[in-house]
Parts: structure tokens; sequence; C-alpha cells
């Protein structure tokens, strides 16, 4: 089973594949290293003027190896999926059927598992974690007068701006309960996933940030995707290694990414893998607060920590395996779920 995550740091590097061995050659002191190709799961290509051979790529593709491309920051900007198994026709017609029931009933399991987990992280932090839990319990729950969805005015609401461009699909709301009519303030208050995910954010981020920024010797007093810098960029870069996991897993059981559930559909955008990776964010920030409680660390240090999450152990069943591969557990579970056309429990990395 692959589980080595290979960093491509150095510049002047070439990489080239000889009978299922990669071979690593410095160009400038011609050293040369080689590594099982088999017994590598991720390859991080963050090295200046580093030179892949076709060869080698196509092997990357066939043994399902997945390549992370950097820029100069040190963000992920691109990666390789593999095209085998892209083109499960049946998996693509269920995919296109989905009902909104269907996809409802999904959002909900993924949203309580992101806030059990987010609960995970703050009862591992002895903070005030309970919260989160009645949360998670309250949208596992539905209404005895069927979906309370419908009351989902302000989700609705948000994904519809989205389609239009106005606004992120996911982006945290700025609005005041003293302007908005008493459909939407309803809203904010009801058991439907969007309404229990952002409650559960802004518990969430009031306890821990304000710990990882003070251990980070940053002044971020908030939640802000995007800003590359301090402790939200640190976040950024691993939530985008989680995502690249998903979509290595969502290519391999041929689900096309830019058709979700819950997040809206844009140019370029993989929403389906936006979906799922919401339930593994709260991995990437439990390592974050492993790394950053001994004191600030440089950007660099944290790349390498990052990756690392997809080493971790998880416990699925009675088995023990990596990250990695409880991620595609997970996506093959929701595979099961679409092609039975029929909500059927999925099986998350939860942490303990």
């Amino acid at each position: 089973m692959s589980y080595h995550i290979l960093h491509l740091l150095s510049p002047h590097l070439r990489v080239r594949c000889r009978l299922d061995q990669l071979h690593v050659t410095d160009s400038e002191t011609g050293t040369e290293r080689t590594v099982p190709l088999a017994d590598v799961a991720v390859i991080v290509a963050a090295a200046p003027d580093l030179t892949v051979t076709a060869g080698a790529l196509r092997r990357m593709a066939e043994l399902n190896v997945l390549l992370i491309v950097c820029n100069e920051k040190f963000e992920p900007c691109a990666l390789t999926l593999p095209y085998h198994r892209a083109t499960h026709t049946e998996l693509l017609r269920r995919q296109i059927e989905w009902t909104p029931e269907w996809k409802q009933a999904m959002w909900r399991q993924i949203v309580t598992a992101k806030i059990r987990n987010q609960a995970a992280n703050l009862a591992h932090l002895k903070r005030a974690h309970a919260v989160l839990t009645e949360i998670a319990d309250r949208c596992a729950k539905r209404s005895a007068g069927g979906p309370s969805d419908a009351s989902d005015t302000l989700g609705e609401s948000s994904r519809r701006d989205a389609a239009n461009g106005t606004r992120d699909a996911r982006a945290p709301l700025n609005i005041s309960l003293a302007t908005i009519t008493p459909g939407r303030r309803a809203g904010l208050h009801a058991d439907t996933p969007d309404a229990c995910e952002s409650r559960a954010a802004r518990h969430y981020w009031k306890h821990l940030l304000p710990r990882l920024s003070e251990w980070q010797q940053t002044d971020e007093a908030r939640r802000v995707p995007g800003t590359r810098a301090g402790v939200n960029g640190m976040l950024d870069y691993g939530y985008a290694i989680l995502r690249t996991a998903v979509l290595r897993s969502l290519a391999a059981h041929g689900f096309i990414a830019a058709l979700g559930i819950a997040h809206a559909p844009k140019a370029g955008s993989f929403a389906l893998a936006d979906d799922l990776v919401e339930p593994l964010r709260p991995w990437m920030d439990r390592e974050l607060c492993r790394i950053l409680e001994h004191g600030p660390r440089p950007m660099e240090e944290w790349m390498r920590r990052a990756v690392a999450v997809l080493q971790a152990e998880v416990v699925m069943g009675k088995a023990r395996v990596r990250l990695l591969n409880a991620i595609d557990i997970y996506v093959q579970s929701f595979a099961h779920a679409a092609l039975a056309r029929a909500p059927l429990p999925l099986r998350f990395p939860m942490l303990a």
C-alpha cells in the first residue's frame, strides 16, 4: 500500500521513472536518489526549474499517485488526476439525476460530521465544545413535520447569489438580525444544515482562532480565507492539500467534480470536492494546533506537516488506516449512496 509523501523542494531537479523506480537527479551536483513509485502516495512539487518526464507522469497516473504542483508561494496551484475510471457511465447518470431531497440529506450528514469533528477539536483544547455537540445533534435530526429545510431561505439565497457571481458560495454572512426579514431571521435559527454550520462556525472560530493567533504571534481575530498570510494562510494551505486528496478519490471513482450537492457550481470550480472536504477540515486544524502550541513556525515547516496529515492513522470500523485511504473509503461510501439513489450512511474519518 502506498503511504510515502515525497517533497521536491530543491532547485534543478529532474524526475524520471525506470522499472517503477522514481529517479530524482540533482542536475547541479549530479547526485541521484531512487524511490519505489509503488510506495509513494503523494508527490509535492515545489521546486523551481523542476523537470518531470512524460514517462514518469504516465506511471504516476497508472499507480494513482497524486502530484501536487505548488507556485512560488508554496501554494498548491495544480494537480494531476488519473484519467482511468473517469468514465463511470452509471455513476454519471446518477450524478446528473440527483434530486434536491437526496442532496439535502447527504449535505446534512456532511455538516453533522464536520461539526462533530470541530467539537472534538475544542474538547481536545479543553474549550467549550458542548455547544457544538448540541448543534450537531440538532442538525442530525429532522423535524417531525418533514424536512425543516423549507425554511432554508438563508442558505438558498446565498447559493443563488453565488451562482450570479455576487458572492462566494460558502462565504461568511455579514447580516444584522435587526434588519433582515422575519423569514430570513427564522432561517438563521433553523436546524437546516446551512444554519447549523453557520452557528457552529461562529462558536468554533471564536474559541480556536485566537489561540492559534496567540501561538503564531499574529493579530488575527477571525477566520478570513484567501489572506495568504499568518494562521489564515496556513489553514488555507492545509485545506488545499485535503481538497486535492478528495479530488484524487473523486476522479478514481468516476465522479464529475464540478457537480456538487451544496456548493454552487462555477467556472473552473470543483464543487463536489468542496462539499466532501468539509468534515476533513478539522483534521488540519488539529495538526496546526499541535505544531503551533510549541511556538511560531515558518510556512516551509508547515508545508511538510500539512501534507503529512494524510499519513495520520484513522480508525475506520475495526481497522486502522491512513487518512489518505480513509478519504477514499469516505468517497466510496458516497458513491454507493449515489448509485443506490438513497441517503445511505457515509463513512467519515472522525477525530477522537
